[in-house]
Protein backbone atom coordinates (compact mmCIF):
# COMPACT_ATOMS: atom_id res chain seq x y z
CA UNK A 1 0.00 0.00 0.00
CA UNK A 2 2.44 2.67 0.57
CA UNK A 3 4.57 1.81 -2.54
CA UNK A 4 1.36 2.57 -4.29
CA UNK A 5 0.88 6.01 -2.59
CA UNK A 6 4.88 6.78 -3.43
CA UNK A 7 4.09 5.50 -6.97
CA UNK A 8 0.75 7.92 -7.32
CA UNK A 9 2.55 11.21 -5.23
CA UNK A 10 5.07 10.75 -8.04
CA UNK A 11 3.13 11.05 -11.20
CA UNK A 12 1.20 13.86 -9.28
CA UNK A 13 4.32 15.87 -9.15
CA UNK A 14 5.40 14.75 -12.50
CA UNK A 15 2.22 16.00 -14.27
CA UNK A 16 2.41 19.18 -12.19
CA UNK A 17 6.19 20.46 -12.67
CA UNK A 18 7.51 19.30 -16.11
CA UNK A 19 11.29 19.97 -15.26
CA UNK A 20 10.40 17.42 -12.02
CA UNK A 21 8.72 14.67 -15.00
CA UNK A 22 12.00 13.90 -16.55
CA UNK A 23 14.22 13.69 -13.26
CA UNK A 24 11.32 10.99 -12.00
CA UNK A 25 11.17 9.25 -15.15
CA UNK A 26 15.24 8.91 -15.31
CA UNK A 27 15.12 7.63 -11.86
CA UNK A 28 13.98 4.52 -13.09
CA UNK A 29 11.15 2.67 -10.71
CA UNK A 30 8.58 2.38 -13.37
CA UNK A 31 7.71 -0.77 -14.13
CA UNK A 32 5.39 -1.20 -17.81
CA UNK A 33 3.99 2.14 -17.05
CA UNK A 34 2.49 3.51 -20.42
CA UNK A 35 5.02 6.38 -20.47
CA UNK A 36 3.30 8.58 -23.62
CA UNK A 37 0.94 10.60 -21.71
CA UNK A 38 3.66 11.70 -19.61
CA UNK A 39 6.60 11.61 -21.93
CA UNK A 40 4.54 13.55 -25.22
CA UNK A 41 3.06 16.27 -22.92
CA UNK A 42 6.55 17.37 -21.06
CA UNK A 43 9.34 16.16 -23.18
CA UNK A 44 8.51 16.38 -26.42
CA UNK A 45 9.92 19.63 -27.32
CA UNK A 46 12.17 20.63 -30.43
CA UNK A 47 13.80 18.16 -33.19
CA UNK A 48 16.65 17.47 -31.45
CA UNK A 49 20.61 18.75 -31.45
CA UNK A 50 20.90 22.21 -33.71
CA UNK A 51 24.34 21.77 -33.36
CA UNK A 52 26.00 20.26 -37.23
CA UNK A 53 29.38 19.74 -36.55
CA UNK A 54 30.24 17.34 -39.31
CA UNK A 55 33.07 15.55 -37.59
CA UNK A 56 29.65 14.34 -35.22
CA UNK A 57 28.46 12.49 -38.28
CA UNK A 58 31.84 10.71 -39.37
CA UNK A 59 30.82 6.41 -39.81
CA UNK A 60 32.67 4.98 -36.64
CA UNK A 61 34.77 1.78 -38.51
CA UNK A 62 34.81 0.15 -35.46
CA UNK A 63 31.31 -0.25 -35.34
CA UNK A 64 29.61 0.26 -38.84
CA UNK A 65 26.24 -1.03 -37.76
CA UNK A 66 25.96 2.00 -35.81
CA UNK A 67 25.62 3.92 -39.00
CA UNK A 68 22.81 2.72 -40.97
CA UNK A 69 23.56 3.48 -45.25
CA UNK A 70 21.43 6.03 -46.59
CA UNK A 71 19.94 5.46 -50.01
CA UNK A 72 19.21 8.31 -52.15
CA UNK A 73 16.26 7.91 -54.41
CA UNK A 74 17.23 8.64 -58.17
CA UNK A 75 15.56 8.13 -61.56
CA UNK A 76 17.23 8.62 -65.05
CA UNK A 77 15.58 10.89 -67.90
CA UNK A 78 17.34 10.40 -71.41
CA UNK A 79 16.71 13.22 -73.44
CA UNK A 80 16.23 12.76 -77.64
CA UNK A 81 15.16 14.19 -80.90
CA UNK A 82 12.09 13.06 -81.77
CA UNK A 83 13.68 10.97 -84.72
CA UNK A 84 15.79 9.58 -81.83
CA UNK A 85 18.91 10.15 -83.42
CA UNK A 86 20.82 11.73 -80.85
CA UNK A 87 21.01 9.45 -77.88
CA UNK A 88 20.85 6.38 -76.42
CA UNK A 89 17.46 4.77 -76.58
CA UNK A 90 15.52 1.65 -76.09
CA UNK A 91 17.35 -1.42 -74.18
CA UNK A 92 20.42 -0.03 -74.17
CA UNK A 93 19.74 3.02 -72.82
CA UNK A 94 18.21 0.89 -69.88
CA UNK A 95 21.32 -1.13 -69.57
CA UNK A 96 23.65 2.07 -69.69
CA UNK A 97 21.43 3.80 -66.60
CA UNK A 98 21.70 0.11 -64.56
CA UNK A 99 25.31 0.16 -64.97
CA UNK A 100 26.16 4.30 -64.52
CA UNK A 101 23.77 3.41 -61.50
CA UNK A 102 25.75 0.36 -60.43
CA UNK A 103 29.17 1.50 -60.63
CA UNK A 104 28.73 4.74 -59.12
CA UNK A 105 27.18 2.71 -55.58
CA UNK A 106 30.68 0.55 -56.18
CA UNK A 107 32.86 3.90 -55.75
CA UNK A 108 30.57 5.09 -52.80
CA UNK A 109 31.26 1.56 -50.89
CA UNK A 110 34.86 1.69 -50.77
CA UNK A 111 36.08 5.21 -51.11
CA UNK A 112 39.87 5.40 -51.80
CA UNK A 113 42.58 7.33 -50.25
CA UNK A 114 43.40 11.04 -51.02
CA UNK A 115 45.69 12.38 -53.46
CA UNK A 116 45.71 15.80 -51.78
CA UNK A 117 47.04 17.04 -48.97
CA UNK A 118 50.33 15.39 -50.96
CA UNK A 119 51.69 12.70 -48.79
CA UNK A 120 49.55 13.07 -45.64
CA UNK A 121 47.30 9.86 -45.64
CA UNK A 122 44.22 11.00 -43.91
CA UNK A 123 41.76 8.30 -43.21
CA UNK A 124 39.47 5.99 -45.83
CA UNK A 125 36.14 6.05 -44.54
CA UNK A 126 33.33 4.46 -46.03
CA UNK A 127 31.05 7.22 -47.58
CA UNK A 128 28.15 4.84 -46.51
CA UNK A 129 25.34 6.13 -49.14
CA UNK A 130 23.73 4.72 -52.21
CA UNK A 131 21.65 5.46 -54.76
CA UNK A 132 18.72 3.51 -55.66
CA UNK A 133 16.49 3.77 -58.95
CA UNK A 134 12.82 4.71 -57.97
CA UNK A 135 10.20 4.41 -60.63
CA UNK A 136 6.73 5.93 -60.54
CA UNK A 137 4.74 3.10 -61.20
CA UNK A 138 5.98 -0.82 -60.86
CA UNK A 139 6.46 -1.31 -64.44
CA UNK A 140 8.52 1.49 -65.58
CA UNK A 141 11.88 1.07 -63.35
CA UNK A 142 12.79 4.71 -62.58
CA UNK A 143 14.03 4.89 -66.31
CA UNK A 144 12.12 7.77 -68.81
CA UNK A 145 12.30 8.55 -72.49
CA UNK A 146 11.41 11.91 -73.71
CA UNK A 147 11.64 12.97 -77.68
CA UNK A 148 11.41 16.65 -77.76
CA UNK A 149 13.06 18.68 -80.44
CA UNK A 150 13.30 21.55 -78.99
CA UNK A 151 14.75 20.52 -75.81
CA UNK A 152 16.76 17.36 -76.03
CA UNK A 153 20.18 19.41 -76.21
CA UNK A 154 22.66 20.40 -73.97
CA UNK A 155 25.29 23.17 -74.67
CA UNK A 156 27.67 23.73 -72.04
CA UNK A 157 29.61 27.10 -72.51
CA UNK A 158 29.05 29.49 -75.62
CA UNK A 159 26.43 32.15 -76.20
CA UNK A 160 23.79 30.29 -76.22
CA UNK A 161 24.55 27.72 -73.35
CA UNK A 162 21.48 26.29 -71.74
CA UNK A 163 23.35 24.54 -69.03
CA UNK A 164 21.71 26.55 -66.09
CA UNK A 165 18.22 26.76 -68.03
CA UNK A 166 15.50 24.94 -66.52
CA UNK A 167 12.66 24.19 -69.28
CA UNK A 168 13.28 20.41 -69.66
CA UNK A 169 13.29 19.79 -66.12
CA UNK A 170 9.60 21.65 -65.59
CA UNK A 171 8.40 19.99 -68.04
CA UNK A 172 9.86 16.66 -67.46
CA UNK A 173 10.70 16.02 -64.12
CA UNK A 174 8.65 12.64 -62.31
CA UNK A 175 8.63 12.91 -58.26
CA UNK A 176 10.65 15.95 -58.42
CA UNK A 177 10.14 17.01 -54.75
CA UNK A 178 11.02 13.90 -53.18
CA UNK A 179 13.06 11.86 -56.40
CA UNK A 180 16.78 13.15 -57.62
CA UNK A 181 15.67 13.11 -61.24
CA UNK A 182 19.19 12.62 -63.42
CA UNK A 183 18.42 14.05 -67.13
CA UNK A 184 21.23 12.39 -69.42
CA UNK A 185 21.18 15.12 -72.75
CA UNK A 186 23.07 14.95 -76.40
CA UNK A 187 25.21 17.63 -77.09
CA UNK A 188 23.50 20.03 -79.54
CA UNK A 189 24.12 18.72 -82.59
CA UNK A 190 25.24 22.14 -84.15
CA UNK A 191 27.76 22.64 -81.22
CA UNK A 192 29.01 18.96 -82.26
CA UNK A 193 30.27 20.41 -85.89
CA UNK A 194 32.02 23.09 -84.37
CA UNK A 195 36.44 23.03 -83.97
CA UNK A 196 35.94 25.44 -80.96
CA UNK A 197 33.24 23.41 -78.61
CA UNK A 198 34.47 21.38 -76.06
CA UNK A 199 32.61 18.19 -76.75
CA UNK A 200 33.59 16.20 -73.01
CA UNK A 201 33.41 13.27 -73.68
CA UNK A 202 34.83 12.80 -70.00
CA UNK A 203 31.19 13.81 -69.69
CA UNK A 204 29.84 17.09 -68.12
CA UNK A 205 27.04 17.96 -65.74
CA UNK A 206 25.63 20.55 -63.46
CA UNK A 207 23.31 20.07 -60.28
CA UNK A 208 20.22 22.22 -60.73
CA UNK A 209 18.39 22.02 -57.32
CA UNK A 210 16.29 18.25 -57.47
CA UNK A 211 17.91 17.69 -60.84
CA UNK A 212 21.06 17.01 -62.24
CA UNK A 213 22.18 17.00 -66.01
CA UNK A 214 24.48 15.06 -67.42
CA UNK A 215 26.25 15.70 -71.09
CA UNK A 216 28.77 13.82 -73.66
CA UNK A 217 27.87 10.45 -72.46
CA UNK A 218 26.64 9.29 -76.17
CA UNK A 219 29.29 11.54 -77.51
CA UNK A 220 31.93 9.94 -75.42
CA UNK A 221 31.32 5.96 -76.98
CA UNK A 222 32.20 4.88 -73.37
CA UNK A 223 31.26 2.58 -70.99
CA UNK A 224 28.90 3.50 -68.16
CA UNK A 225 31.94 3.35 -65.60
CA UNK A 226 33.47 6.39 -67.04
CA UNK A 227 31.01 8.88 -66.37
CA UNK A 228 30.44 7.46 -62.55
CA UNK A 229 32.75 10.28 -60.92
CA UNK A 230 30.74 13.08 -62.79
CA UNK A 231 27.12 11.57 -61.44
CA UNK A 232 28.62 11.84 -57.79
CA UNK A 233 30.28 14.76 -57.85
CA UNK A 234 26.78 16.14 -59.10
CA UNK A 235 24.91 14.39 -56.45
CA UNK A 236 28.29 15.72 -54.12
CA UNK A 237 26.37 19.23 -54.40
CA UNK A 238 23.24 18.18 -53.61
CA UNK A 239 24.31 16.64 -50.54
CA UNK A 240 25.96 19.81 -49.69
CA UNK A 241 29.74 19.57 -50.96
CA UNK A 242 31.90 22.81 -52.57
CA UNK A 243 34.42 22.04 -55.18
CA UNK A 244 37.35 21.00 -52.71
CA UNK A 245 39.74 23.16 -54.59
CA UNK A 246 37.97 26.40 -54.23
CA UNK A 247 37.48 26.64 -50.58
CA UNK A 248 34.40 24.61 -49.23
CA UNK A 249 34.72 25.07 -45.53
CA UNK A 250 36.51 21.80 -44.97
CA UNK A 251 40.16 21.72 -43.15
CA UNK A 252 40.80 18.07 -44.67
CA UNK A 253 40.69 19.70 -48.25
CA UNK A 254 43.32 22.10 -49.35
CA UNK A 255 42.84 24.92 -51.71
CA UNK A 256 44.62 24.32 -54.99
CA UNK A 257 44.78 25.33 -58.41
CA UNK A 258 43.24 22.19 -59.85
CA UNK A 259 46.31 22.40 -62.38
CA UNK A 260 46.14 18.51 -63.49
CA UNK A 261 43.77 16.08 -65.27
CA UNK A 262 45.60 13.20 -63.96
CA UNK A 263 49.08 12.20 -61.66
CA UNK A 264 52.19 12.01 -64.13
CA UNK A 265 55.35 11.57 -62.55
CA UNK A 266 56.51 15.42 -63.85
CA UNK A 267 55.86 18.52 -61.62
CA UNK A 268 53.12 19.76 -60.87
CA UNK A 269 51.52 16.98 -61.70
CA UNK A 270 53.38 14.71 -59.47
CA UNK A 271 52.05 16.38 -56.46
CA UNK A 272 49.40 18.49 -56.95
CA UNK A 273 47.14 16.37 -58.74
CA UNK A 274 43.97 15.61 -57.27
CA UNK A 275 41.51 12.62 -57.23
CA UNK A 276 38.86 14.08 -54.99
CA UNK A 277 35.12 13.25 -55.81
CA UNK A 278 34.61 17.49 -55.61
CA UNK A 279 37.53 18.22 -57.59
CA UNK A 280 38.08 17.97 -61.59
CA UNK A 281 39.97 14.85 -62.71
CA UNK A 282 39.94 11.63 -64.72
CA UNK A 283 38.90 9.82 -60.99
CA UNK A 284 36.96 11.46 -58.71
CA UNK A 285 36.78 8.83 -56.58
CA UNK A 286 37.72 9.53 -52.55
CA UNK A 287 36.24 11.83 -50.25
CA UNK A 288 37.76 13.40 -46.84
CA UNK A 289 36.33 12.67 -43.23
CA UNK A 290 34.85 16.42 -43.45
CA UNK A 291 33.45 15.92 -46.68
CA UNK A 292 31.70 12.47 -45.41
CA UNK A 293 30.43 14.00 -42.57
CA UNK A 294 29.10 17.16 -44.08
CA UNK A 295 26.73 14.94 -46.30
CA UNK A 296 25.73 12.96 -43.55
CA UNK A 297 25.08 16.14 -41.36
CA UNK A 298 22.40 17.51 -44.33
CA UNK A 299 21.10 13.94 -44.06
CA UNK A 300 20.55 13.28 -41.01
CA UNK A 301 18.90 17.03 -40.60
CA UNK A 302 15.11 16.59 -39.98
CA UNK A 303 14.40 20.10 -41.18
CA UNK A 304 16.61 19.57 -44.43
CA UNK A 305 15.24 19.76 -47.68
CA UNK A 306 17.47 16.46 -49.18
CA UNK A 307 16.23 14.46 -46.57
CA UNK A 308 12.93 14.43 -48.25
CA UNK A 309 15.06 12.34 -51.12
CA UNK A 310 16.04 9.70 -48.71
CA UNK A 311 14.60 6.36 -48.37
CA UNK A 312 12.26 6.42 -45.01
CA UNK A 313 13.73 2.94 -43.98
CA UNK A 314 13.93 4.41 -40.24
CA UNK A 315 10.57 4.18 -40.09
CA UNK A 316 9.09 0.23 -39.61
CA UNK A 317 11.57 -2.14 -38.13
CA UNK A 318 14.06 -4.09 -40.10
CA UNK A 319 14.58 -7.18 -39.28
CA UNK A 320 18.11 -7.53 -39.95
CA UNK A 321 19.44 -3.67 -38.84
CA UNK A 322 19.54 -4.69 -35.29
CA UNK A 323 22.51 -3.08 -33.28
CA UNK A 324 24.26 -4.43 -30.03
CA UNK A 325 26.26 -1.97 -28.28
CA UNK A 326 29.30 -3.98 -26.54
CA UNK A 327 31.84 -1.75 -25.13
CA UNK A 328 31.96 2.20 -24.58
CA UNK A 329 30.78 4.00 -27.25
CA UNK A 330 29.38 8.01 -28.00
CA UNK A 331 26.71 9.37 -30.67
CA UNK A 332 27.28 13.10 -31.13
CA UNK A 333 26.01 12.95 -34.17
CA UNK A 334 21.79 12.55 -34.80
CA UNK A 335 20.92 8.88 -36.02
CA UNK A 336 17.87 7.14 -37.74
CA UNK A 337 18.53 3.46 -36.51
CA UNK A 338 16.48 0.70 -38.88
CA UNK A 339 16.40 -1.79 -36.07
CA UNK A 340 16.49 -2.62 -32.17
CA UNK A 341 19.04 -0.99 -30.09
CA UNK A 342 20.54 -3.26 -27.60
CA UNK A 343 23.20 -2.49 -24.71
CA UNK A 344 25.13 -5.57 -23.41
CA UNK A 345 26.45 -6.09 -19.95
CA UNK A 346 29.29 -4.00 -19.67
CA UNK A 347 28.45 -1.95 -22.39
CA UNK A 348 27.60 1.74 -21.83
CA UNK A 349 25.87 4.17 -24.50
CA UNK A 350 26.39 7.89 -24.43
CA UNK A 351 23.38 9.82 -26.07
CA UNK A 352 24.44 13.59 -27.06
CA UNK A 353 21.97 14.00 -30.12
CA UNK A 354 18.51 13.08 -32.06
CA UNK A 355 17.95 9.05 -32.04
CA UNK A 356 14.92 7.78 -34.10
CA UNK A 357 13.89 4.04 -33.19
CA UNK A 358 11.93 2.22 -36.01
CA UNK A 359 7.99 1.41 -34.90
CA UNK A 360 8.18 -1.95 -33.08
CA UNK A 361 11.42 -1.68 -32.04
CA UNK A 362 12.76 -1.28 -28.53
CA UNK A 363 15.94 -0.08 -26.43
CA UNK A 364 17.20 -3.18 -24.13
CA UNK A 365 19.44 -2.96 -21.28
CA UNK A 366 20.69 -6.21 -20.41
CA UNK A 367 22.10 -6.93 -16.77
CA UNK A 368 25.27 -4.17 -16.21
CA UNK A 369 24.61 -2.23 -19.30
CA UNK A 370 24.35 1.82 -19.07
CA UNK A 371 22.73 4.14 -21.47
CA UNK A 372 23.75 8.03 -21.11
CA UNK A 373 21.02 10.90 -22.68
CA UNK A 374 22.87 14.05 -22.50
CA UNK A 375 21.38 17.30 -22.15
CA UNK A 376 20.91 17.36 -26.08
CA UNK A 377 19.27 13.82 -25.86
CA UNK A 378 15.99 13.11 -27.78
CA UNK A 379 14.81 9.20 -28.68
CA UNK A 380 11.67 9.19 -30.86
CA UNK A 381 10.44 7.76 -33.96
CA UNK A 382 10.99 10.29 -37.07
CA UNK A 383 8.17 9.51 -38.70
CA UNK A 384 6.31 10.41 -36.09
CA UNK A 385 4.99 6.40 -34.90
CA UNK A 386 5.33 4.85 -31.92
CA UNK A 387 8.25 2.73 -30.59
CA UNK A 388 8.33 -0.03 -28.16
CA UNK A 389 10.32 1.99 -25.22
CA UNK A 390 13.26 1.30 -23.09
CA UNK A 391 13.84 -2.33 -21.17
CA UNK A 392 15.61 -3.23 -18.50
CA UNK A 393 15.06 -6.77 -17.59
CA UNK A 394 15.71 -8.28 -14.30
CA UNK A 395 17.64 -11.09 -14.03
CA UNK A 396 18.40 -13.34 -11.07
CA UNK A 397 21.07 -11.73 -8.52
CA UNK A 398 22.16 -9.39 -11.57
CA UNK A 399 21.93 -5.84 -11.55
CA UNK A 400 19.91 -4.19 -13.85
CA UNK A 401 20.81 -2.09 -16.48
CA UNK A 402 20.71 1.80 -15.72
CA UNK A 403 19.52 4.77 -17.32
CA UNK A 404 20.56 8.20 -16.21
CA UNK A 405 19.68 11.13 -18.24
CA UNK A 406 20.41 14.85 -18.04
CA UNK A 407 18.35 17.85 -17.29
CA UNK A 408 16.80 18.46 -21.15
CA UNK A 409 17.11 15.05 -22.00
CA UNK A 410 13.80 14.37 -23.81
CA UNK A 411 11.60 10.85 -25.01
CA UNK A 412 8.92 10.93 -27.33
CA UNK A 413 6.59 7.93 -28.56
CA UNK A 414 7.67 5.44 -26.18
CA UNK A 415 4.90 3.17 -25.70
CA UNK A 416 6.61 2.22 -21.78
CA UNK A 417 9.78 2.89 -19.83
CA UNK A 418 11.10 -0.45 -18.15
CA UNK A 419 14.01 0.51 -16.17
Amino acid sequence: MKKTWVCLWGLLLAFSFPGYAQKWLSAKKIIRVDARSILNRDLNLGNGSNNRNSFDYLPDTAHLAHFPIRYLKVNVHFMNARNRAYNYDGEAAIRFAKELIDYANRDLQTNNQLWLPYRQKLPVLPPRYQYVLTPRQANDAGIYFHYDDQLYYYIHKGPTANLYDTEVLDKYQIQKDTVLNIFIMPHHPDSMRSAWYNKSAGGVGVMLGNAIKMAGMYEGHQPAWAYRGVLNHEVGHFLGLLHAFYGDGCEDTPEHGNPCWNRTTNAPCDTAASNNMMDYNALQNALSPCQIGTMHARMADTNSYERHFLVKNWCIRQPDQDIVVRDSVVWLGDKDLCGNLTIAEGGVLSIQARVSLPENARITLLPGAVLRLGSKALLHNACGLEWEGIDAPKRFLAARGKVFAAPGARIRGAKFLDY
